[in-house]
């Protein structure tokens, strides 16, 4: 959960200083299409939850006016929606029995849309930190890699709850906007930011919450915050910053050294094939050796095989 209560909105100056980015101010800036969406997907999922709490609750109530005394024991000793409240929150959620011991794989992406429903400020503060942080960050980042980093960000977050704690079920962006917060400070970290009415620059503003998350995680005091989803995200969105364009510099690299390989194994086969058919043109086809058959009956299954693909 983000504890902030604004932001000034801005808009991307194109000139660079010092290898930062200026974030003018503009109060009126809008958001972009893709966050636009992200906050309409969290906010129909929680409404979903809201009526499937809504109807569980009455269900449960239902069910324990019809059971006797010692039905009532038993069940309220072992409730079938133990630990979720309802079975869309526990089918969707990210709780680590069910994750990993079952292979609900798709709780470590599901869980990112869902919120508390008995906190509303949950989602308010998601939502809130998204809208302000995320159009900029977006922006300098492109759509397509802004997803990779808002999605793989919440992953990263839910493994490291599912490693550090992993008997607690957890839900909420909280994660992802971390990430995106630790993202908007490296590119913006000048950029004033109004914390609890108090101004405060973007990077001294990470640095605070980095503080309060490490001192969280260090000494645990309870409650329902997920702040190794928070430490989690703030590590991965530092990380992807500072190092995705050297990665994605590496793969490309990778690629193309695999790709002159490749090119170097063709030339050697067609090289190796033109001389075996000029041999067939010299000496006939009954001269060939049993190994060159065999290659070149190899060479032809290759030659069609990489014709399909072009086609």
């Amino acid at each position: 959960m983000c504890n902030f209560s604004g932001i000034s909105h801005g808009q991307i100056v194109s000139n660079m200083h010092n290898n930062r980015l200026f974030f003018g101010i503009n109060i009126g800036s809008k958001w972009t299409r893709v966050i636009m969406v992200l906050i309409i997907a969290n906010f129909s999922v929680f409404m979903l939850q809201l009526l499937f709490s809504t109807v569980s609750m009455q269900w449960s109530q239902q069910v324990l006016n019809t059971l006797t005394d010692g039905q009532l024991g038993n069940s309220l000793a072992h409730p079938w929606h133990y630990p979720a409240s309802d079975k869309f929150t526990k089918l969707f959620w990210l709780y680590p029995p069910d994750a990993i011991g079952h292979l609900w794989l798709w709780q470590f992406f599901t869980y990112m849309f869902l919120h508390s429903t008995t906190d509303p400020w949950h989602l308010i503060f998601n939502i809130l930190g998204l809208w302000m942080f995320g159009s900029e960050v977006e922006r300098i980042l492109g759509v397509r890699r802004f997803l990779t980093l808002y999605f793989t960000a919440g992953i990263f977050a839910g493994i490291c709850c599912c490693v550090f704690t992993p008997w607690t079920p957890i839900l909420g962006a909280s994660g992802a906007i971390f990430a995106i917060e630790v993202a908007f400070a490296m590119y913006f970290p000048n950029t004033t930011v109004i914390f609890y009415f108090f101004p405060v620059k973007a990077k001294y503003l990470v640095m605070i919450f980095a503080g309060i998350t490490i001192f969280n995680c260090v000494v645990p005091k309870g409650g329902n915050v997920a702040h190794f989803a928070h430490l989690g995200g703030l590590v991965y969105g530092f990380l992807f910053v500072r190092y995705s364009y050297r990665v994605a510099d590496l793969l490309t690299k990778w690629q193309i050294h695999q790709q002159e390989k490749e090119l170097m194994k063709d030339h050697e086969l067609r090289a190796k094939v033109d001389e075996i058919l000029d041999k067939v043109n010299r000496d006939g086809l009954r001269n060939l050796t049993w190994r060159e058959r065999s290659f070149l009956k190899n060479a032809s299954k290759k030659y069609k095989k990489s014709k399909e693909l072009k086609n």
